[in-house]
């Protein structure tokens, strides 16, 4: 039978010790690093900022930044015109002004005219158009009761 002594030589036994000062410092370091515990402070947690929403233009239609803040989306529903009113941020609003006018010119027929009435949060025509969509609109819009318009626009839709 081998004795232990027999097994090491002088050599293996050097080796053997810087290995287990190796070990050694690997697990003098490894309790040093500090465990990820959580915090166990009373102070409350920092409340993260409220994110501010981001409103976005609609897709259909014609999205038109207005003389004044904000923005004008001019969209047909059938056989009517609809404007809706956006403020600065793309919020949705309800309009500013009291009615409007819309005059439809069409490059093969006469020109249609229209006025603009509320409805909610939109200022609408009665059904006065007529397929295709394809015409220049002037828009005029009217606070209260004055005669002049406030805002006027001249668009090519679409």
């Amino acid at each position: 039978m081998v004795s232990a002594t027999d097994y090491f030589t002088m050599g293996d036994i050097t080796d053997m010790k810087t290995l287990l000062k190796i070990l050694l410092t690997v697990l003098l370091t490894a309790t040093a690093i500090p465990a990820k515990t959580p915090a166990t402070s009373t102070a409350p947690a920092p409340k993260a900022p409220a994110k501010k929403k981001v409103y976005e233009l609609p897709k259909t239609g014609m999205n038109l930044q207005r003389s004044t803040v904000g923005w004008l989306n001019i969209d047909t529903a059938g056989t009517r015109l609809i404007l809706k009113f956006y403020d600065k941020d793309k919020k949705p609003t309800s309009p500013d002004v009291a009615r409007g006018f819309a005059q439809f010119r069409y490059s093969s027929r006469n020109p249609e005219r229209a006025p603009l009435n509320r409805e909610g949060d939109t200022l609408t025509t009665p059904a006065k158009l007529k397929p295709p969509h394809n015409f220049l609109v002037i828009i005029s819009l009217f606070a209260d009761e004055a005669p002049d318009p406030v805002e006027t626009y001249s668009i090519k839709y679409p």
